[in-house]
């Protein structure tokens, strides 16, 4: 396990040959958000396997999307934990959050060794030098490049997320965020789509990558789109494609939403965004999810060929946003978070003529 030294050791970190290595940090611009927790803890947990049993905890909240943290103590240190990521990066790895905390509040972020049968090891840390470091502000974002040889491409990592405060007010995390070529585990979801089959058939099938110690997938339904529960489970065979057939719809007279999760072989667990089912009979248009939408919007559509683009445009005409589908796919995720607050028209082109278009709302 690394030694976590006090500031005054740490030239003897460097130096000692026999001491793993140290961990330099440094601000990094490259933090790409891969989970935001709008619907789910996203796996993480807390407190954290190396919290003391007074520590407070984080709970995920989901009226505000985000892990919260309100025991209503002054001086107190809650932590969080990460389900399983794959690290694709040698030497290093980038992480960020988003938080808001009290004044005075310090983090410290700790590197572990995550895949089962292996030693749960500290790989990189923050706190080389002084333990706690002081967040710049009560609310913000950070995105830090953690540099440490201990660090290799394939490694399982979790990151820790401990917080240290000393003023009342509940503290928040939310937005946690890799490198964009740092690929979550256990499995990396590219599609998903829903048609009926009749009144009381319907088929769901999704695109996988990367499906690494996944045990199965579990399809769950829901009729509001916020409480579900499973209809069925596939078990994980190393496909690219899966499917199930929801033959448990009585009569469907209303729409219908759906989700996949799938679950690793250690419990951890991650979700596919929902899709919904409409009641009337399904078409070829493009839908949108979640409508209205503030953050990011998913596009269903059929699977697309190469050279797919979807346009946004606002109320005027003119073009605010294009991007390239990913070929293969049912379903397009695109950021609107830097758009103003307006109404929009999605544009799917297909490159062979067929022009798709539906309309979004940011309030």
């Amino acid at each position: 396990m690394k030694k976590l030294y006090p500031l005054v050791f740490s030239l003897f970190l460097i130096c000692s040959a026999s001491a793993q290595s140290p961990t330099f940090v440094f601000s990094s611009s490259d933090c790409n958000f891969v989970r935001d927790f709008t619907l789910s803890d996203e796996g993480f947990s807390s407190p954290s396997i190396y919290s003391n049993d007074n520590d407070v905890s984080f709970f995920w909240t989901s009226s505000v999307g985000a892990l919260i943290e309100s025991s209503g103590l002054v001086n107190r240190v809650g932590s969080v934990i990460s389900p399983v990521f794959l690290n694709t990066m040698s030497g290093q790895t980038v992480v960020g959050f988003t938080y808001n905390v009290p004044a005075g509040t310090e983090y410290r972020i700790r590197v572990i060794s995550g895949l089962i049968g292996t030693p749960l090891e500290i790989l990189a840390t923050t706190a080389n030098g002084p333990v706690w470091t002081a967040l710049p502000s009560t609310s913000g974002s950070l995105c830090l490049l953690l540099v440490d040889a201990d660090l290799a491409v394939g490694q399982g990592l979790r990151y820790e997320f401990s917080f240290r405060a000393s003023a009342s007010g509940n503290m928040l995390f939310d937005n946690f965020a890799l490198n964009s070529a740092q690929a979550p585990l256990p499995v990396t979801f590219r599609g998903f789509v829903a048609s009926k089959i009749n009144d009381n058939s319907i088929k769901l099938l999704w695109d996988v990558g990367d499906e690494i110690n996944v045990n199965n997938y579990v399809v769950e339904r829901s009729s509001n789109g916020r409480d579900f529960t499973g209809v069925g489970s596939v078990s994980a065979t190393g496909k690219s494609t899966y499917s199930l057939i929801d033959n448990s719809v009585a009569d469907q007279k209303q729409t219908l939403y759906y989700r996949v999760k799938n679950v690793d072989i250690d419990g951890q667990s991650k979700y596919t965004p929902v899709i919904r089912v409409s009641a009337q009979k399904a078409s070829n248009q493009i839908q949108l999810y979640p409508v209205p939408a503030t953050d990011y919007v998913y596009v269903q559509h059929d699977k697309t060929p190469a050279n797919v683009s979807i346009s946004l445009f606002n109320i005027d005409g003119r073009l605010v946003k294009k991007i390239q589908a990913m070929p293969n796919t049912y379903q397009t995720r695109i950021n609107i978070g830097e758009l103003q607050s307006g109404v929009y028209i999605v544009k799917y082109d297909d490159g062979n003529g067929d022009i798709q278009s539906a309309k979004l709302i940011k309030p």
